[in-house]
């Protein structure tokens, strides 16, 4: 693709005759023929587009997370394009097999036709940067259904307005949510690269039913217990528990860490 560097007031885009043309940013405009064809991937850009597939698989169910843990870098890259490229680089993180490893590559086929791949969950990154990692503790605890009840009567009352007669009654069934303990210890160390305000967030994620959240505990420089309930539907044995820090201006962060829950 031919690109050119727009002097008009404006940027040019759609088709033109046997001419496309598309808004690059940053006032850069590209060209291409209509009838233009891409030529067929081999088999190492294969494995690599299997990857990317995979994790952009996941993107759609994390992007609230994401905007909070892949601040822009520098480039102006953002989130979504963060994760992807910072875990498709990083060792272990995927698995990519050819689905019929006896027959050779076929150049007609698509990359998900002949190859697959599997994220390792305890590889992945949530936050990829220079700060020193928190110190986050996991476990899961059972909730009584007089519990269960408060919170499903605090989660209502914030979303639904209190003079809406026709709300129903709050109802809570034994078993049918569970606490996620999380235990922070302040750790600040003189020369170290850190800061006592710095923020300190946890990501719960089960990639099996793909509900994901993201939570701030406190600043770096204190400890302390924060709970977080969790439905049922959620299996505690698939959920994968990551901490990271990050600045108080959010710019800079450390790398996740991961966990698995306690009992």
């Amino acid at each position: 693709m031919a690109r050119i560097k727009s002097t008009n007031f404006y940027q040019k885009s759609g088709k033109v005759a046997n001419e496309v043309f598309s808004n690059l940013g940053n006032g850069e405009v590209g060209c291409r023929a209509k009838n233009s064809k891409q030529a067929p991937l081999n088999e190492e850009q294969k494995i690599n587009a299997s990857g990317f597939s995979a994790l952009n698989t996941e993107v759609r169910y994390l992007n609230p997370v994401l905007r909070v843990t892949f601040p822009r870098d520098s480039n102006g890259t953002k989130w979504a394009n963060r994760f992807t490229s910072v875990n498709k680089k990083r060792e272990g993180v995927l698995t990519t097999t050819k689905i019929n490893p006896d027959t050779p590559v076929n150049p007609k086929k698509k990359a998900n036709e002949e190859y697959t791949s599997e994220i390792d969950w305890t590889r992945v990154l949530f936050a990829a940067g220079p700060l020193l990692a928190p110190s986050v503790n996991a476990n899961r605890t059972n909730m009584s259904r007089k519990q269960i009840l408060a919170e499903k009567t605090s989660f209502q009352s914030r979303v639904t307005p209190l003079s809406d007669a026709d709300t129903p009654a709050v109802t809570a069934e034994e078993g049918e949510m569970y606490n996620i303990t999380l235990t922070q210890v302040a750790n600040v160390y003189e020369g170290a690269y850190c800061w006592t305000n710095d923020r300190v967030y946890t990501v719960i994620y089960s990639p099996d039913d793909h509900f994901a959240l993201v939570k701030q505990l406190r600043d770096r420089g204190d400890g302390g217990i924060t709970s977080i309930a969790i439905p049922s539907f959620v299996k505690p044995e698939n959920i994968h528990v990551y901490s990271l820090a990050m600045t108080a201006d959010g710019k800079i962060t450390s790398n996740s860490v991961h966990s698995r829950l306690g009992e």
